[in-house]
């Protein structure tokens, strides 16, 4: 749900940005205000996509967040219950707790995705039902369109082919599609004046030219995902005002007089239905709504009617990149105090009670004692970066950094593993009188891996090591260490050397020994397991 809310919020900033760059650009011409919100609006998701897989900084952001504090049940598939016991320990975000409160961002997603299905499902329908009213449609053969259609692309430099199309049941004039574009006109518009059919023809070629349906699409869809930020709904009101005002602009510049184009405009918002096709689906060139403010903005001649060049655009683009640039790095982060609790288990997925937990806050420490079922709590702890430490003689002591940023992160499983059974030995020899030389010889000791302690299970066969009697002649001593596994028969099924520098003599003397030892099995909770073993044994001489 985080990752989630990251992503539109990092998408709700971009759309902020966009919006007041187009209020700052509010004197400029409605051409540079479209080309900068519909960058921002395709740098939106993108920016919501890309924070996803950056590392960022964390916004701080209370999210009302219901936590149920009853027993975790473990995955038994996680850890086997002959897992290695070198292993220290595992500590991990809790995913099933057992009680059936429903968290509260369980309910926000459902309700977001609830209501994004919903608006997706009504632009498909939008788009279904303007499928079927041009169903009917014929394509336009009058000459005076075709061949005024043919001089208007020609001027705009439009290498797609436009489809004309005249739809006999609807009062429909609108523009839609992308590679292939269509304009459809009601049939009584086949009667229109030529100066009519080239005003007409003039603005919904420019919605072709300026690519304002796929990018008017893109903003719906936005909106759509986004139904519940108000950001999102004034981007694509906003967006769409300023691709008509923008069309209007490109009329008066191919030569129709702004007192003429107004006539048109409001004699063709007479005729056409305003619910011939869905807004959503195409661009309507006489909307009721935006009438006004159009006739208002194409009679003043002091308005900014250029198209931005080259290098407008380009300057526009690195400005929104520059400040666009940070807003992906934002992640949403909890901010209030919450309490951290969690269940401790062995590997058998068995509760322990009584285990030392603390929690090291930095400047403080908080130290508690698992309960009956196994569980631990402190309460109201910040959000940030803490190490919890849990200790119970006959495991290894676990110590584990644990990051509280994000929804779940409050709520922790802890299973410790059975730890090193440790053994050491010291076999001593007389020094010789003499000594003989026998080649080049290590006898430096190795480093031993320190684990946890645990009550080292019986021995009921032991065999000591043998000095070597090569060993002894050369007057060598060595270390050795031997990591060795008993298993749950007692019998040791595994021993190796674990030092590196020491006379392969004494190495194989050690492991001889220990392979020969038997123990009685060590048990968890009735249940025999392997234990990891690890043996020093110190051969000098007297």
């Amino acid at each position: 749900m985080t990752a989630l809310t990251d992503a539109a919020l990092r998408a709700s900033l971009v759309l902020l940005i966009g919006l007041a760059l187009r209020a700052v650009l509010r004197h400029r011409s409605p051409a540079l205000r479209h080309a900068v919100l519909a960058a921002a609006i395709l740098s939106a998701p993108v920016a919501g996509l890309v924070g996803a897989f950056t590392p960022g900084v964390a916004v701080p952001m209370d999210l009302v967040v219901a936590r149920a504090t009853a027993p975790l049940v473990p995955d038994r598939g996680a850890v086997s219950p002959t897992a290695s016991a070198a292993t220290t320990g595992v500590l991990a975000s809790a995913t099933r707790p057992v009680s059936s409160g429903v968290s509260w961002s369980i309910v926000v997603f459902g309700l977001w995705s609830a209501g994004a299905l919903v608006s997706l499902g009504w632009l498909l329908a939008a788009a279904v039902r303007l499928r079927r009213l041009v169903a009917t449609a014929s394509v336009v053969e009058d000459g005076r369109w075709r061949n005024a259609i043919d001089a208007l692309c020609r001027d705009a430099a439009l290498r797609r082919p436009v489809r004309l199309l005249v739809s006999p049941d609807a009062l429909l004039l609108a523009t839609w599609g992308w590679r292939r574009p269509r304009i459809v006109i009601p049939a009584c518009g086949l009667g229109w004046s030529d100066e009519r059919l080239r005003t007409v023809l003039a603005h919904e070629i420019a919605h072709v030219a300026r690519h304002d349906w796929l990018l008017q699409s893109i903003a719906e869809t936005l909106r759509a995902l986004l139904w519940w930020n108000p950001l999102a709904w004034l981007a694509c009101r906003v967006l769409r005002g300023d691709s008509e005002l923008a069309c209007d602009d490109a009329v008066l510049q191919a030569g129709v007089g702004a007192s003429a184009y107004a006539d048109h405009l409001l004699q063709i918002a007479r005729l056409v239905a305003p619910g011939a096709a869905p807004a959503a689906a195409v661009m309507r060139m006489a909307r009721v709504s935006t009438l006004e403010r159009r006739i208002v903005a194409m009679l003043n001649p002091r308005l900014d009617r250029r198209v931005p060049t080259r290098q407008a655009l380009l300057g526009a683009a690195v400005a929104l990149i520059v400040l666009l640039l940070p807003v992906a790095l934002l992640h949403a982060a909890q901010s209030a105090r919450q309490p951290l609790d969690g269940v401790v288990y062995d590997t058998t997925g068995a509760v322990l009670p009584g285990v030392a937990v603390t929690l090291d806050a930095g400047p403080s420490k908080l130290d508690t004692l698992t309960d009956s079922a196994g569980r631990f709590r402190f309460d109201g702890v910040e959000p940030g970066s803490h190490v919890i430490k849990v200790e119970l003689p006959g495991f290894g002591a676990l110590r584990q950094p644990v990051e509280l940023r994000h929804d779940g992160d409050w709520t922790r499983a802890v299973t410790l593993q059975v730890g090193d059974v440790r053994e050491s030995i010291s076999v001593r020899e007389r020094r010789p009188a003499s000594i003989t030389p026998i080649g080049d010889a290590g006898g430096h000791p190795a480093p031993v891996r320190i684990g946890g302690n645990i009550r080292a299970p019986r021995k009921i066969l032991d065999e000591k090591p043998i000095y070597p009697a090569r060993m002894v002649e050369a007057g060598l001593e060595g270390k050795v260490s031997v990591e060795a596994v008993i298993g749950t028969d007692g019998r040791v099924v595994r021993a190796r050397a674990a030092t590196g520098q020491v006379h392969p003599d004494f190495a194989q003397a050690a492991v001889d020994a220990v392979r020969q030892w038997r123990y009685q099995p060590t048990l968890l909770n009735g249940a025999p397991i392997e234990v990891v073993m690890m043996v020093t044994v110190d051969f000098s001489l007297e």
